[in-house]
């Protein structure tokens, strides 16, 4: 047997990849945008047939596991050409090439093809999918039955995992969206049920339907029943977070696409209780562990390093490197930047590379490094939003932390000329003491290796993409101060202010 995963580096695929590892079953994957470097992946062109016809042929597949979808909703309900392109489309060229060569499709459907005024549905129950999602779903089963006479349909209510990002996930996305300390008033629902099944429950459905009889399957947990708003309280309470701003929404309101009320499946076709279910709370545990942190206390003020970002973290500092520079670069006639360029160039990689881009010239870019210097000596610096507040808080209760910057001790000293809050921190790492800026993990690892002393927990503050990259290699404990597109495609905390952290911590 040798089995074909259509989307391996999906939030299934993941999962099932490692099973079949455990098991010792040969198996090959593919992914699109998220590139696996595994020897048995592959990107494959699902729109054309004859490179799946003879990628089959070549692999001598005999099972295929076709989880490659286009999942949200929302997103189905704007985008109805390129959801149709998706789920139906693909699993129809799919499934056609895979009866031709005779080898069995086993096929993701989703419990929306039913609209939730009855509970339970079985898998012969009449469907009336309310959105494009479960519509695109329900005409992607069509095109198996139509096209297979070996397959396997699985319904499936909502899943999520611990082995991909939080925001990829309809469970844990709520739990990320707490971990946002910004938010004054979240609403959350309080009257759809969810009955979300943990991924790697699924998978050993997923292998046993390789040996299963034709047919449509319901699998299910038979123990989950939550609503949104529930599962956000539980995740705020494993997390320690304050959940007190959650407002529950007891009605259907303003949503882009309808959601079933409660589409609870069943199935008669297998007994279920041959199946092991994680416990909600336990799963709950794995896909959050990394980034609980407990309040401190007294008597565990010592489990505790923190590792800080200076400029535009606790400093402000950003124009006045901007406006400093520019008025060199006019000096030497050279072009200058607009400030959202500039700021770009910060977020997104290292400014000293683009110096040495423009300026060829190594005694040239060396003078106007020091001229720049001289230039930011006449420049206002300030804390951004409470900083100061949060420094004294770490200071008098003893609590260790270190400055690590990409900025070099020449200038460090004239911010702590400015603000001589900045002299009363023991412990930096400056861009003199370690070989590879930022992004590069060179700067936290230096800082661990002089600082760390086996603390429970290393807690990073960030607020760049080129910060967040380089601090990722030590903690997954991250804070990142008021940057909400890097906080969106990533596995951390935001914050705007400061005493924001000050209560998290309390």
């Amino acid at each position: 047997m040798t089995i074909l995963i259509c989307g391996a580096s999906g939030i299934v695929g993941i999962e099932l990849c490692k099973l079949l590892d455990i098991k010792k079953i040969k198996y090959y994957g593919t992914y699109n945008k998220n590139k696996l470097n595994e020897d048995n992946m592959f990107k494959l062109n699902f729109f054309d047939i004859n490179d799946i016809e003879n990628f089959l042929l070549n692999k001598q597949i005999s099972i295929c596991i076709y989880l490659i979808a286009e999942r949200l909703p929302d997103v189905c309900e704007k985008e109805w050409d390129f959801t149709k392109k998706i789920n139906i489309e693909l699993v129809n060229n799919t499934s056609f090439i895979c009866q031709k060569l005779n080898i069995k499709f086993i096929h993701l459907s989703t419990d929306y093809v039913f609209d939730g005024t009855k509970q339970p549905n079985y898998p012969n129950d009449l469907k009336n999918p309310l959105q494009n999602y479960g519509i695109s779903k329900l005409l992607s089963e069509f095109k198996v039955m139509s096209n297979c006479s070996n397959y396997c349909l699985i319904r499936i209510p909502a899943l999520y995992s611990s082995s991909s990002k939080l925001h990829n996930n309809v469970v844990t996305i709520l739990g990320k969206n707490i971990m946002n300390l910004t938010q004054d008033i979240h609403k959350e629902d309080n009257y759809n049920i969810r009955r979300p099944v943990y991924i790697k429950d699924l998978c050993h459905f997923i292998l046993d339907c390789c040996y299963k009889n034709n047919g449509i399957f319901h699998f299910y947990n038979p123990l989950n029943k939550f609503t949104k708003y529930d599962i956000t309280k539980l995740i705020g309470n494993y997390l320690n977070l304050d959940t007190s701003h959650i407002m529950s929404i007891n009605e259907i309101k303003d949503i882009i696409a309808l959601r079933p009320y409660d589409t609870q499946l069943i199935d008669n076709r297998y007994n279920i209780n041959d199946y092991n279910f994680t416990d909600f709370n336990n799963s709950i545990e794995e896909c959050f562990y990394k980034f609980k942190i407990s309040p401190i206390k007294d008597d565990n003020v010592k489990d505790f390093i923190f590792f800080i970002d200076l400029d535009e973290t606790l400093i402000q500092s950003g124009k006045a490197h901007y406006d400093s520079y520019m008025n060199v670069f006019k000096k030497h006639n050279i072009k200058t930047l607009e400030y959202q360029k500039w700021k770009e160039i910060l977020n997104n990689g290292n400014i000293n590379n683009y110096l040495e881009s423009i300026i060829l010239n190594t005694e040239k870019l060396k003078q106007i490094k020091r001229e720049k210097i001289e230039e930011l000596k006449t420049k206002d610096i300030v804390f951004t939003k409470n900083s100061d507040k949060f420094i004294k808080y770490l200071i008098s209760n003893s609590i260790k932390f270190c400055i690590v910057t990409n900025t070099n001790i020449d200038t460090v000293n004239i911010f702590k000329q400015k603000l001589p809050l900045l002299n009363k921190i023991k412990n930096w790492i400056c861009r003199d003491d370690y070989n590879f800026s930022k992004p590069s993990p060179d700067c936290y690892y230096t800082a661990k290796n002089k600082y760390y002393n086996n603390e429970k927990y290393i807690i990073g503050i960030e607020d760049s993409f080129v910060g967040y990259n380089s601090l990722k290699h030590i903690t997954d404990k991250i804070f990142i101060f008021n940057n909400e597109e890097l906080f969106k495609n990533n596995d951390c905390y935001l914050f705007d202010n400061f005493e924001q952290l000050i209560l998290q911590f309390q």
